[in-house]
């Protein structure tokens, strides 16, 4: 069986970069729709369960 793995570690680190490095980059208009949304956004964030995610692989695999 074949695993993968996400390494969180550097996301989380640089995640503040990002977000300044973004916010820098964008103009007023785009802040604002951003900020408007980011809850949103936030409520889309999902940890799902072990078994959902071999599930979610298992039924990938029947597909080949």
């Amino acid at each position: 069986m074949d695993e993968t793995f996400t390494k969180t570690l550097n996301a989380l680190a640089n995640e503040a970069e990002m977000n300044r490095n973004a916010q820098e980059n964008l103009d007023a208009d785009e802040v604002i729709f951003y900020n408007s949304i980011r809850i949103d956004l936030d409520l889309l964030i999902r940890k799902p369960k072990v078994q959902t995610i071999h599930q979610i692989l298992d039924y990938s695999k029947s597909l080949r």
